[in-house]
């Protein structure tokens, strides 16, 4: 969102992005930005080691993929732009990286049907197992089990501040339940 906004980023909101987001840039591989336009979610792996953008959409309905591509071309430009920037001078190896001569890739992926709504778990599940899988030959399936499965992995991941206090409070609500069926019986 901050990068298709029309107002102009400052270099303190670039900082915090940097600092709080994306950890030291001698050790970054990949950009993971995950993209909301016209009430749909998509996702761009920018890989810095091997100059490929991935563009990955769930939803490649045909007279969209132009106001994507657009979307895509801001979001490189952005990246050159913030990347650039005086808070990376610590880093001289990325200083002057054109985006613009990546190859753009759209790897084969699952599409969702017209009158699904699963766009947003597609780019969660996409980011999490990207680690673990290469997109090729994985049947990947949208369902209540891989719904609540990404529930429990956003709580559980260790990045999770509230993690502590979502597993108190799911111990203490399971046990009001237990008691409450005990009590029934």
């Amino acid at each position: 969102q901050i990068v298709l906004s029309p107002k102009q980023n400052c270099v303190r909101t670039m900082k915090y992005i940097k600092d709080n987001f994306m950890g030291d840039l001698a050790t970054l591989h990949q950009i993971f930005v995950p993209i909301h336009l016209n009430s749909h979610w998509f996702l761009i792996v920018v890989d810095l080691l091997n100059e490929v953008v991935k563009y990955l959409d769930s939803f490649k309905k045909g007279t969209l993929v132009t106001e994507r591509m657009s979307a895509i071309n801001t979001l490189l430009n952005y990246l050159e732009e913030f990347l650039s920037e005086k808070n990376f001078g610590e880093t001289p190896s990325f200083r002057n990286i054109q985006f613009s001569k990546y190859k753009v890739r759209e790897p084969d992926v699952p599409q969702q049907s017209a009158e699904s709504n699963n766009c947003g778990i597609w780019v969660a599940q996409w980011m999490q197992l990207t680690r673990y899988w290469s997109l090729g030959n994985k049947t990947w399936v949208i369902s209540d089990y891989t719904r609540m499965r990404l529930a429990v992995d956003l709580v559980n991941d260790e990045n999770n501040s509230k993690r502590d206090i979502i597993e108190k409070l799911a111990v203490i609500d399971w046990n009001k339940k237990i008691q409450q069926s005990v009590m029934q019986t």
